[in-house]
């Protein structure tokens, strides 16, 4: 994927996001592996967790809600996160 592709993909977001009405509570999800879920929960230290396995427990739902201030501050947790192989964003 080249960088340009990742880029508009945050513009996008950006675009969408800017319409909503900010402070707010956002809801981060994703789904990871059990091992990924470790890496994962301490960049939201301030968020309400919640977790849920897969039916055969191979995958973790993860789902963290978050009072931001502005759509930028989504779009850095979301490039901070970025590391992480195998995480899906929802």
């Amino acid at each position: 994927m080249s960088k340009k592709r990742i880029v508009d993909k945050y513009e996008g977001l950006k675009e969408k996001l800017s319409k909503q009405e900010f402070p707010c509570n956002y809801m981060f999800k994703f789904i990871t592996t059990q091992e990924k879920l470790i890496e994962l929960t301490p960049y939201f230290k301030d968020a309400q967790i919640k977790t849920k396995p897969s039916s055969k427990g191979t995958y973790m739902s993860f789902t963290a809600l978050v009072m931001v201030i502005s759509p930028d501050e989504i779009i850095e947790r979301y490039k901070s996160l970025s590391h992480i192989g195998g995480l899906i964003s929802l």
